[in-house]
């Protein structure tokens, strides 16, 4: 099929920002146990209900970078570590955690240089979860794995059906396996390759598939003529076959904008993300794309950047998660309160539009954490990571676990109130009837300064969802 393009000029919705009666607060900081040097503990997460799933693709304990991979469950208002999952046959220099998966009681752990049938061909491990305890339940592999495929670079689940990226299969054309579950075990359902393969183009570096519908990305193809524009492929299953529905490019591609380095999918959207992208008059400080479907086409609906301060590598776009009517954006060198510390921008639907909600930070902002590096969203929760955070030691990692509270709750007891009121009234209006500027009260996103309409806007309706 072919791509039509109705993008929302990006601009004019970048301006205008969503009130919600709803804000996000960082209710847990994750790192493990055990944490030690280099371990890049959340360098991958996925979260699906109140279980939350880890990544520390360095960890030592089976052999250097063999790797691991951490649960965390919701107990009350904690956030637990449960269990740390290791391969069966786990070896040095696997990695191990790459990516992971969640859903419902079944996780996929990529070990993207594990052995198989050659060195560093890559596997991926399916856990399972019986009595509140998860096992290894099988490991899969690619039946004509080959030297340097990296299968296992990227996972994704969806009800009974894997899909697993091997992104240097074939001299880095790549490819995607989908596995679907017989009984109590995996088979191979088929392979995924571009109709139009090139050396090198890296597809499935990223993968993600909802029901019947796989998204993969291929960030260094070639798209008129340009080196490394990037693309991402859409594959649908009709009575257990897949087949390649259309590619999507960029509607202003452009050289090394590496679209298609980050992907995800959610019924009929779908965000690419292109770290690499210029936006305005600035360059390379990176966009994700949201593409919708309208009856059989994709169509490029909206580019969305960061419009609060860009700047010049950021690599806003660096990660990409979309559930329901909201999207995040990880922007890894995102230099807010330090170098490199990282950001995630939040964006909800509003009709066509999806409007910029929030921009999450760490609690605990450091230069260089790379905060963003991974997102994932369930429900009114998203987990963050951060695998280079000083925690036991230099790039041991965290993950961060945000969750949604009455954006005007100004004390902080779960409901907005005539205390609540009592506080923000006299920001709003001095004596003398000047407007007098108190942070707690600046509610509106982004923060302006200012406690105007915006913010008392947002305070009616959080005191309307209160009540």
């Amino acid at each position: 099929m072919k791509m039509q393009s109705l993008t929302i000029p990006a601009v004019l919705v970048q301006l205008v920002f969503n009130c919600s009666a709803f804000a996000h607060h960082q209710s847990a900081k994750l790192f493990p146990s055990d944490a030690n040097d280099g371990d890049s503990f959340g360098i991958s997460v996925a979260i699906d209900g109140n279980t939350a799933v880890v990544g520390a693709y360095q960890n030592d304990s089976n052999g250097t970078d063999c790797g691991a991979a951490y649960v965390y469950e919701l107990s009350g208002s904690q956030w637990l570590q449960r269990q740390k999952l290791t391969p069966s046959d786990g070896s040095p220099g696997g990695n191990f955690g790459r990516s992971v998966a969640i859903e419902a009681n079944t996780i996929v752990v990529g070990s993207y240089n594990g052995d198989s049938n050659e060195p560093n061909t890559g596997s991926a491990y399916i856990f399972t979860r019986a009595d509140a305890l998860w096992s290894q339940q099988q490991k899969i592999t690619a039946p004509d794995a080959n030297i340097g495929d990296r299968f296992g670079d990227s996972v994704s689940i969806s009800n009974d059906t894997i899909v697993i990226g091997a992104y240097g299969d074939a001299a880095f054309i790549g490819s995607a396996y989908v596995f679907v579950k017989f009984g109590s075990s995996w088979a191979m359902q088929q392979k995924l390759t571009p109709s139009d393969a090139n050396v090198g183009d890296h597809f499935g570096y990223s993968v993600a598939i909802d029901a019947d519908t796989i998204i993969v990305g291929a960030h260094k193809s070639n798209h008129l003529g340009l080196d490394d524009t990037g693309s991402a492929y859409i594959f649908t299953r009709n009575a257990g076959l897949w087949s390649q529905q259309t590619v999507l490019y960029a509607s202003d591609a452009g050289y090394t904008n590496y679209f298609g380095w980050s992907v995800a999918l959610d019924g009929n959207y779908a965000v690419i993300g292109a770290y690499e992208c210029d936006i305005v008059d600035v360059d390379k400080a990176g966009a994700a794309y949201v593409f919708s479907k309208i009856d059989s086409n994709w169509v490029e609906q909206q580019k969305l950047f960061d419009a609060d301060d860009p700047c010049n590598g950021e690599d806003f776009g660096w990660s990409v998660a979309i559930k329901n009517d909201t999207i995040l954006v990880g922007c890894t060198c995102d230099s807010l309160g330090g170098k490199q510390t990282g950001s995630v921008f939040e964006f909800v639907r509003s009709g066509p539009a999806w409007l910029q909600s929030a921009r999450l930070t760490a609690s605990d902002l450091n230069d260089e954490d790379k905060f963003g590096s991974s997102v994932a969203l369930s429900g009114s929760h998203i987990i963050v990571g951060a695998p280079y955070n000083f925690n036991n030691g230099k790039s041991t990692g965290s993950a961060y676990i945000f969750d949604d509270v009455l954006a005007a709750d100004l004390d902080g007891d779960s409901d907005v109130d005539f205390a609540d009121f009592a506080v923000f009234a006299p920001a709003w209006l001095t004596s003398s009837g000047q407007p007098r500027y108190n942070p707690l009260c600046d509610i509106s996103i982004p923060p302006d300064m200012l406690i105007n309409l915006l913010d008392l806007d947002i305070f009616a309706d959080s005191w309307l969802v209160g009540k």
